[in-house]
């Protein structure tokens, strides 16, 4: 399974990336229709936001070779959480498309998002 390329100095993302924890719910739904949820403890799944904002033309061109290696949503690959050093798999991109935008001649801008299907557990 490949891996995340790392940008830069060996990082995976830059500042401002966001994570999210998704937690798994039971719903119970009574005759009435009113419904209980209760949290299933200690399950959850991670999703970041990856904002590459000063990525180099070589570092550009690795994220956009890697995303179209994996035809979009349609791969997986390995990724290390940027906050805990962790490696997730499999993860995949949320999306088919990639917004790559230039700021410069040697600068561009890139958000992805990434979803583990891993239960993490908290």
């Amino acid at each position: 399974m490949p891996d995340f390329p790392q940008i830069g100095c060996h990082a995976v993302a830059q500042y401002p990336s966001t994570y999210e924890t998704s937690y798994a719910v039971s719903i119970q739904r009574s005759v009435d229709g009113s419904e209980q949820r209760f949290v299933r403890p200690g399950r959850a799944r991670r999703r970041w936001l990856v904002q590459l904002q000063q990525l180099s033309a070589e570092d550009a061109q690795r994220v956009v070779e890697f995303f179209v290696s994996l035809q979009g949503r349609a791969g997986s690959f390995r990724f290390q959480d940027p906050w805990t050093g962790q490696w997730h798999e499999p993860c995949w991109f949320d999306t088919d498309t990639l917004s790559l935008t230039h700021q410069s001649d040697d600068r561009a801008r890139a958000d992805l998002r990434i979803t583990t299907a891993e239960t993490v557990y908290l």
